[in-house]
């Protein structure tokens, strides 16, 4: 007894699942920075208006979000006792959203991407 199986791959299928690692980095990096925003200092409300006018950047799942000003990684690198000019905020604000709200960042990205492409 000879038995003989073929298996066809569906194109858009294939490019869905190539392309969706990508799409979940930037979705990461988009809702790291959106959900940031409000724990950004603000005594002027440049760094936080500069990083989020300059969103995510960089392309083929390296991307980088960032507070485009020359004393960002001052305020970074400030001590979290610090009196901050405006409650709620406070230093390491990326890393701080990424603890705080990691896994529904990813589940979202991920679902999202998963309804985008397939």
């Amino acid at each position: 007894m000879k038995v003989s199986v073929e298996f066809d791959i569906n194109r858009n299928t294939m490019n869905a699942l190539k392309n969706i690692p990508n799409v979940i980095m930037y979705k990461v990096a988009r809702q790291t920075l959106d959900l940031s925003y409000p724990i950004i200092p603000k005594d002027t409300h440049k760094m936080a208006r500069t990083s989020n006018a300059m969103g995510v950047r960089g392309s083929s799942g390296n991307y980088y979000i960032g507070s485009y000003t020359n004393y960002a990684s001052n305020v970074w690198n400030m001590s979290e006792n610090t009196n901050w000019t405006t409650p709620n905020t406070n230093n390491k604000w990326f890393t701080r959203a990424l603890k705080q709200h990691g896994k529904t960042i990813l589940d979202n990205a991920i679902n999202q991407a998963w309804k985008e492409y397939m």
